[in-house]
């Protein structure tokens, strides 16, 4: 209990301090992290947006995408979230570049000194979210914020992707090996974009796309068409009220030549219940006891379709909270951790014998692992 204290003490100082990261100015040292703005590409606010980036020694790309929320429907974008979360209100989504996006390229296997990871000696592009829509719009509309004035919404995050991506590419432009990964809303773009980012690299035979903390009820079709006005390419994938199965299917029966496929989540999420919770209620983000039994049955839906549907499908499952020092649920009715790939803890933390990293390294492998298949309901 101690060394996970310290641990987080570390973690937290280390949000802080890999916030400062220095612009690309037209040359990369291997290794080191550089933002870098791609022309046109912006945020929902209509702010400036960056992405990251840094070069490696071996002829392999990661790319990761960044979470922070979603919208779904014009009521949603009349609430960003501010630099910190104040229990009660309502906030749907990051609407600008936060500094503290900076910090996850460099947490846990995602640090460039990091040997134990399997990304070591990689590239690596790394796509802060600030569009809430899930890396997958191509639009913009009209929308009243909270005081009742007409703003613009930038729903650019494909536009952001593929500018980041053509960036990239300069540095790395045929990898031998690609994996895409995500969590939170980013675990949510990979399922649905997935297949888009690897038509980019058409060429690479070894590809993987690993989703984090990503579940949700709900059809997604009238909001992808007519507010994030998503390419037809990747809204086709839509075809249900579980948007991560749909866009994993999609992506398994377009690229099931060349691609692995994992899904690690938290079965009683408390970040995806709160959204859950509003959807279902239209009045409060939080996780009642019958909200977090909800997100377990959601997620053990979607695990079940994925199973039959995707022969290769790897999975590893907890009921954990890394959040806290204890591993106890974050509330007394059982809600637990959202996200786990930028935790240090996971890289050890063990199911069935199988350690997170191990985990990882197997569906890169294309070793179908399922780890956490007693805790489906």
């Amino acid at each position: 209990m101690v060394f996970k204290y310290i641990e987080w003490m570390a973690l937290v100082r280390d949000m802080k301090r890999y916030q400062k990261v220095d612009d690309y100015a037209g040359k990369a040292e291997p290794g080191h992290l550089y933002a870098f703005y791609p022309e046109g590409a912006i945020s929902s606010d209509g702010s400036r947006y960056h992405a990251l980036f840094r070069t490696g020694k071996e002829n392999r790309l990661l790319i990761v995408l960044d979470g922070g929320g979603m919208i779904f429907d014009k009521a949603s974008a009349a609430y960003p979230s501010g630099d910190e979360y104040v229990e009660g209100t309502l906030s749907f989504y990051d609407a600008y570049c936060k500094p503290s996006k900076n910090a996850y390229a460099r947490l846990s296997i995602f640090h460039e000194k990091c040997k134990k990871s399997p990304f070591y000696g990689w590239n690596m592009l790394y796509l802060p979210y600030a569009t809430g829509d899930l890396h997958a719009g191509s639009g913009e509309f009209i929308y009243s914020d909270a005081d009742g004035r007409e703003k613009t919404f930038y729903a650019y995050g494909n536009i952001n992707l593929h500018r980041s991506i053509d960036f990239i590419k300069q540095f790395c432009p045929d990898p031998e090996q690609l994996v895409v990964l995500g969590c939170s809303a980013g675990g949510f773009g990979t399922a649905f974009v997935g297949n888009d980012i690897l038509n980019c690299f058409p060429d690479c035979r070894d590809c993987t796309c690993i989703v984090d903390g990503a579940a949700f009820d709900f059809d997604f079709r009238e909001c992808a068409e007519e507010l994030w006005q998503v390419p037809a390419s990747i809204g086709n994938a839509l075809k249900s009220s579980d948007i991560v199965a749909d866009g994993l299917e999609y992506l398994y029966e377009h690229q099931k030549d060349r691609v692995k496929i994992g899904y690690v989540i938290s079965m009683k999420d408390f970040a995806l219940t709160r959204y859950q919770n509003y959807i279902d209620t239209r009045k409060e983000m939080g996780w009642p006891p019958e909200a977090t039994e909800r997100m377990h049955r959601i997620i053990s839906g979607t695990i079940r379709r994925l199973k039959q549907s995707v022969p290769t499908f790897s999975y590893f499952l907890y009921n954990y909270n890394f959040n806290d020092i204890n591993g106890k649920p974050v509330a007394f009715n059982g809600a637990t951790s959202h996200c786990c790939l930028w935790v240090p803890e996971f890289v050890r933390f063990k199911r069935e014998e199988c350690t997170g990293l191990q985990w990882v390294r197997n569906v890169m492998e294309g070793k179908c692992t399922q780890i956490g298949t007693d805790l489906l309901v």
